[in-house]
Order: C-alpha cells, then sequence, then structure tokens
C-alpha cells in the first residue's frame, strides 16, 4: 500500500481505475454483451424446463416476459389471504391495535390482488371476532 499526502492508496484499484477510464465505446459494448450473455446464461439455467422454450435474446427482456407471466400471485396465494381473513382472532389479552393492523394488512393484500371485499363484510367480519369478555 502506497501512502500519499496522509491518503492511503492502493496501487491495484488505481490501475483498474485508469483501465476503466480509458476503455473505448467499442469495449463498453464488448463488456455489457458479455456480461449480458453470462446474466441470460445463469437464468436459463435457474429455470425449469417447460419455461426454457420461450427463448429470449437479452436478459433483460427474459426478465421482463418472467414477471409478466409469472410475476403476479395466483388465485391459491389470494385463497390463502382470504381464509386468513376468515379465521382470525383476536386475543382477549393484548391490546388489539396490532392485531386488527395484521387484518388490515390482510384486506390491503387482497384488494391489490383484485379481490374486493364491501367494505360491511369487513365490518361484519371484524365484530364478529371481537373477543366476548
Amino acid at each position: 500500500m502506497i501512502t500519499m499526502s496522509g491518503f492511503p492508496y492502493n496501487t491495484k484499484d488505481m490501475l483498474i481505475s485508469s483501465t476503466i477510464l480509458s476503455t473505448t465505446d467499442q469495449d463498453k459494448h464488448t463488456r455489457r454483451s458479455s456480461l449480458d450473455s453470462q446474466a441470460l446464461g445463469i437464468m436459463n439455467l435457474s429455470l425449469a424446463h417447460n419455461i426454457l422454450m420461450h427463448r429470449k435474446e437479452n436478459a433483460k427482456s427474459l426478465w421482463n416476459y418472467l414477471c409478466d407471466k409469472y410475476g403476479s400471485p395466483g388465485p391459491a396465494f389470494v385463497f390463502v389471504d382470504y381464509q386468513y381473513t376468515r379465521h382470525f382472532q383476536i386475543s382477549g389479552n393484548s391490546d388489539p391495535a396490532s392485531q386488527i393492523a395484521k387484518l388490515n394488512t390482510l384486506y390491503t393484500r387482497l384488494e391489490e390482488n383484485k379481490c374486493n371485499i364491501p367494505s360491511l363484510i369487513c365490518i361484519m367480519i371484524l365484530l364478529s371476532i371481537i373477543p366476548q369478555s
């Protein structure tokens, strides 16, 4: 390690930074293309065989395709959240504010997944889970 006017300098970092600054646009394009090919290869190795038949030309287009196709929760996920709201319980020996916040989070997730439950039903469910004592 070399020190210069009180600041430590690493000669290896200096060589790397000067190499990056001296690259041309063609070198940048080649490097970006190489990294894109590596990313695409890693993504393809991680995918199931039935998804591999959807070949894409670069990693970004494959990622966008996967997000569009598989990025939203399915009906089973929405049903599980709905089941949690139906079987939700508020314990009588703790502060109900945090438990009501959890229930509100479940309703928010249901709304985000386009499963709108009318507010009257939400209120009736809340009234039914209030402890009797």
